[in-house]
């Protein structure tokens, strides 16, 4: 292997065609069979189609070794979507026994090119299960958990992606998952609050919050204490004080509370959000946004569920009212969905 630095000393990480390496000579690589006659052939560099030929051939004869181990570090570099790559080499590393924190530093280190790979990601969650099996924390407090270096430093590798992008799915998917294996549910909750108040149109964070409070449990089994709920209707409609066309908060509560609470939609926050709507430093700001007009629909809906049919005459009606605001005034872009939601209205009355 060849290095070659510029002329301030640093690394520009190049080297020999693997088939000119000594190191390899007694390798036969394996090409790529695309069959006889194929349709749309991949254009692969040489250097990459050289790579996975090799790579091929190490897996083809079921290889153990570091310079295994190696190839499946360039292979994935040069395409993180090579999920062969990272199943094997996750089956080298524990053939071996290597140092799982160090390939976590590793992962870390190709993680800027690569940080919506779902594979880099998968990869990642797999290793801090090798580093800490869940089971040998359970008996422990969470605030004992999060400060065990394994837990404590997976949480900072996340939370600074999360604050280059807050919007990374797959950063959003892994703190979960690093929530539920370890039960660290109430530490979780303070991180959630910290990122609405950095920025309240974060919808991941509200998407989050719904997550840790449910501690992701089902329909079924979350059972949504008056309590709580008060709590999160609160919570949710100082929210939207600050930015009532900010879809999230709206969202967030009527979602939940259709979900684990129907009643609660129009005997707790009805009454909140109308208070709101009437409010002369709110009045305007909230009656124009479609999401209160929409979070009127949701809730007479509901409303008119538990009623008789010879009881919900006036409350079908100020969902149908609901919808012709919308359709007409507040999102005429979505005018049909909502002449829809008025007629599905009209026919569960009937």
């Amino acid at each position: 292997m060849v290095r070659i630095v510029d002329d301030d000393g640093n690394d520009e990480c190049s080297s020999l065609p693997i088939s000119q390496q000594e190191e390899w000579s007694d390798v036969v690589p394996i090409p790529q069979d695309d069959g006889k006659n194929p349709v749309c052939p991949i254009l692969y560099t040489d250097e990459y189609r050289e790579m996975t030929d090799y790579f091929r051939a190490v897996m083809a004869a079921g290889e153990v070794s570091q310079r295994a181990f190696e190839l499946t570090g360039r292979v994935i570099d040069a395409n993180a979507a090579h999920y062969t790559a990272w199943v094997y080499r996750k089956k080298l590393i524990l053939d071996l026994g290597l140092d799982i924190s160090e390939e976590l530093s590793w992962v870390s280190e190709i993680s800027g090119r690569h940080i919506k790979n779902y594979q880099l990601w998968h990869h990642r969650g797999a290793l801090l299960a090798l580093l800490l099996d869940p089971k040998d924390v359970e008996h422990e407090s969470q605030d004992q958990k999060v400060q065990n270096p394994a837990i404590r430093n997976e949480l900072q590798f996340v939370g600074e992606v999360i604050d280059n992008d807050s919007k990374n799915f797959h950063a959003w998917s892994h703190r979960q998952l690093v929530v539920r294996s370890y039960g660290i549910w109430d530490q979780e909750m303070a991180y959630v609050e910290t990122q609405i108040n950095q920025d309240v149109r974060n919808n991941s964070a509200w998407n989050q919050r719904y997550f840790v409070l449910t501690a992701n449990q089902s329909a079924d089994e979350f059972v949504l204490s008056e309590e709580v709920a008060d709590r999160e209707i609160g919570y949710a409609v100082e929210k939207i004080k600050l930015a009532p066309n900010n879809e999230s908060p709206w969202s967030y509560v009527i979602g939940l509370l259709t979900r684990h609470a129907p009643a609660m939609l129009y005997e707790r926050l009805l009454p909140k959000i109308s208070e709101l709507a009437a409010d002369k430093d709110y009045a305007l700001a909230v009656s124009s946004t479609p999401f209160y007009w929409s979070a009127l629909v949701d809730i007479y809906e509901e409303q008119a569920k538990a009623l008789s049919v010879d009881e919900r005459g006036d409350v079908d009606a100020f969902a149908r009212e609901a919808c012709d605001s919308l359709a007409e005034k507040y999102d005429p872009i979505r005018a049909k969905y909502w002449k829809y939601r008025k007629q599905a209205l009209q026919t569960t009355a009937n």
